[in-house]
């Protein structure tokens, strides 16, 4: 009765009552790009119909929307302060409540695509996870702290690419989980699309999958967490072509389904045991480009997922379908809005609303709120049988070129947010009184909570990879799962050492032996049943390498690079590390060789280094110091010396003629030194058998300071194909050093 009565006042009083629900995954609450919420706007207008507030700030992706808070992820400052930032905005008003601005580096990803992750909320905990294209890690609190971060790049070889594509996070019980392309150390080295699980709360590393075979893109799907046959399954796109589904718990397996000849950078919708994907590239059994699938992930033979359905010439490779009801609603690349019937595939209608898609749409309260690339935000009326554009509103630059939208709406608290390039709009219904709920976790299905007992089926050790120092002890612990990838809780088993010199007693405490930098494995054994985690052990600065006791074909133990791009060879009588330009190395390979995870700026590298000469190439050579790079160039027009931060933008620059020659060797200094609020960036080289000279060679400033970073060599080879070698680089002698 009393809801009827405060309903009644509410109806007189003129009001809308909203319930409100929070945005905390860029495609909902319910992974489907679908919202619960009415009473949402038909029309708007930039210039105050609807309009509760706009914010100068910008994003490629989709506002998280979370308590009183909105956050972004996106670009902020020019030229030298030139960074990528999190923020968070007030939700009634727009206003900036606490940013977070990080530095770009190690990467090729231009400066107009950053942010290209979605960021990723935690409804338990109010956290929210950021992935930089730099590979930043960060989980944030609601207030801005950071709680833990890690440098995906230095620490575990993720590789970037070019075009910006960047993996986004996905938040599931204790764990955090990200992908990405890596290359990395020992069996990590060959370069593979893999899945990283951490403790949400701690940032240790839980689990590594590799689920697919070798990567043919960079990509960027999203994956989706779903109940599947009572297992919690993660679903996802992979850079091989495939939709795979993996246990949340342990990162094993479960099955594959090939879809394209390239990577997918769609992402999934799931429903029940059902998978509906797409992409724009060929198909893997026909020359037609394009195909919507639906999969039964519940059927499987040899892990193999089965076909019930498929669309094919539909071309939506960058945007993730609309699933309400009985209907899939599809993106197409050139902006037409497709409806199939979820059971069959059937084509319901077809509706044109722009050119090109790139953002994917939001269905809440009858209608679609979607952007399109060319600067166009649309609200569109759903029917059964068609579709009505309501509403459009274009956004454009002093001189008239589109402002893009590359983003997607987020619907939360009776609001529907609008990103573009460089604003972000919240609509909505001005007379609303807004409730809040609690949007509760995905509750466990009956299968899940009924199979939490059973036979042990599989062990992990976490952490499932660690570094500590020589003089450091390290704590390991085994966890079981049953088949269904439930946990079943801990036991003691029995421990052994793969690789690494030192102890590990009975507890799983592993105690190194060695002062001297190594890797390997902690080994844990029960019954039948074997693990396995990686282990680095660094030793404290100074450090020093001449490779003499190394063996040779492999690179020093613990550096993140792979047997493909750099080895230590027998070379003039003794050991270097040698740069790779065969026909084994990647053609035009590049090589950034990080000696230890980050540590913080105010250390010098070293090393002797000889660059050979092919033909009429030379190869560029130097050190990495606290996310800058010295580099000796030989593939410019003239041998010339650089300090560069972020290349190719650059953020920070300062090249300086430099007469250097093939084939002899030469030692090369790199010092860094933060001096009142700035960076000083000192190179020095000189012939290897002449003394030092007391002058720099090369001097600069960064007003922008990187505050930590690894150690590494850099290397890049040109001239190579698949007939010839390359321009090949040697090493020796490395050593770093605190000031």
């Amino acid at each position: 009765m009393w809801q009827k009565m405060v309903f009644l006042f509410i109806l007189c009083s003129g009001m809308i009552f909203l319930t409100a629900e929070d945005w905390d995954h860029w495609r909902g609450p319910q992974q489907n790009g679908f919202s619960q919420e009415k009473n949402l706007p038909n029309s708007w207008s930039s210039q105050g119909e609807n309009l509760l507030w706009d914010a100068p700030y910008g994003a490629r992706t989709t506002p998280l929307v979370m308590g009183n808070n909105v956050y972004l992820i996106n670009r902020a400052g020019e030229g030298v302060n030139l960074q990528e930032r999190v923020m968070a905005l007030d939700v009634k008003n727009g206003k900036l409540l606490w940013e977070h601005r990080f530095n770009v580096f190690h990467t090729d990803i231009v400066a107009n695509r950053l942010g290209w992750a979605n960021l990723e909320g935690d409804k338990e905990t109010g956290h929210i996870y950021a992935h930089g294209v730099q590979g930043r890690f960060f989980c944030f609190t609601s207030e801005g702290k950071i709680l833990w971060s890690r440098s995906l790049t230095e620490e575990l070889g993720r590789i970037s690419g070019y075009g910006g594509r960047t993996n986004s996070p996905i938040v599931d019980g204790n764990l955090v989980i990200i992908s990405f392309l890596s290359s990395g150390w020992a069996e990590h080295g060959r370069g593979m699309h893999r899945f990283l699980a951490m403790n949400k709360l701690t940032g240790e590393i839980v689990w590594w999958s590799s689920p697919g075979q070798a990567p043919l893109d960079t990509t960027y799907s999203v994956p989706v967490i779903a109940n599947i046959n009572g297992i919690r399954t993660l679903v996802t796109g992979c850079a091989d072509g495939f939709i795979y589904g993996i246990k949340v718990k342990t990162g094993e397996k479960l099955w594959g389904f090939h879809l394209s000849k390239r990577g997918i950078n769609s992402s999934v919708v799931v429903d029940g045991n059902i998978v509906y994907a797409s992409h724009s590239e060929e198909n893997i059994d026909s020359s037609t480009l394009g195909r919507v699938v639906a999969i039964d992930a519940g059927k499987t033979k040899n892990m193999i997922a089965s076909e019930l359905w498929r669309v094919d010439g539909l071309k939506a490779g960058y945007t993730s379908p609309i699933l309400h009801k009985d209907k899939l609603y599809v993106f197409d690349n050139s902006a037409n809005l497709i409806c199939l019937d979820k059971s069959t595939g059937k084509e319901k209608w077809h509706h044109n609303y722009g050119r090109a898609a790139k953002g994917s749409g939001v269905y809440a309260d009858g209608k679609i709120y979607v952007g399109e690339v060319s600067g166009r935000f649309y609200i569109l009326k759903v029917t059964k049988n068609g579709c009505q554009e309501l509403d459009s509103e274009s956004f454009t630059l002093e001189d008239g070129s589109p402002i893009e939208i590359n983003g997607n709406p987020a619907i939360a608290n009776g609001r529907v947010f609008l990103p573009t390039n460089t604003n972000l709009y919240c609509i909505g219904l001005k007379n609303e009184v807004l409730t809040k709920t609690k949007t509760q976790n995905t509750p466990k299905s009956k299968e899940e909570v009924s199979m939490s007992t059973g036979e042990v089926a599989h062990l992990q050790i976490v952490p499932g990879e660690t570094w500590l120092s020589s003089d450091e002890k390290k704590t390991f612990r085994v966890e079981l799962f049953n088949a269904s990838g439930h946990c079943m809780g801990q036991a003691k088993a029995k421990w052994s050492l793969s690789g690494l010199q030192g102890e590990i007693n009975e507890d799983g405490v592993f105690t190194p032996s060695s002062q001297s930098q190594q890797a390997g494995k902690v080994v844990a054994q029960l019954g039948h049943l074997t693990t396995q985690a990686r282990v680095r052990v660094i030793p404290p600065l100074p450090y020093q390498e001449d490779f003499e006791n190394l063996p040779v074909e492999y690179p020093p133990p613990g550096w993140i690079s792979s047997k493909l791009k750099c080895q230590v060879k027998e070379y003039e009588g003794n050991k270097v590390l040698w740069k790779l330009a065969n026909r084994s190395a990647p053609p035009f390979a590049r090589l950034k060789a990080y000696m230890q995870p980050p540590i913080k700026t105010n250390y010098t590298v070293q090393a002797d280094m000889k660059g050979m000469r092919k033909k009429f190439y030379l190869p560029d050579m130097g050190l990495i110091n606290s996310r800058y790079t010295l580099i000796l160039l030989g593939t410019t027009f003239s041998p010339s010396i650089r300090i560069v931060s972020w290349d190719p933008i650059p953020r920070l620059q300062k090249d300086l003629e430099f007469s250097w020659s093939p084939n002899t060797w030469y030692r090369v200094k790199f010092k860094v030194s933060l001096k009142n609020g700035k960076t000083l960036l000192q190179g020095k080289v000189w012939p290897r058998e002449e003394e030092e000279p007391k002058e720099w060679s090369i001097e600069t400033e960064d007003p922008c300071p990187n505050l930590a970073g690894s150690p590494g060599l850099y290397a890049y080879s040109v001239g190579t194909t698949e007939k010839s070698t390359g321009t090949e680089v040697f090493f020796d002698n490395v050593t770093v050093t605190r000031d």
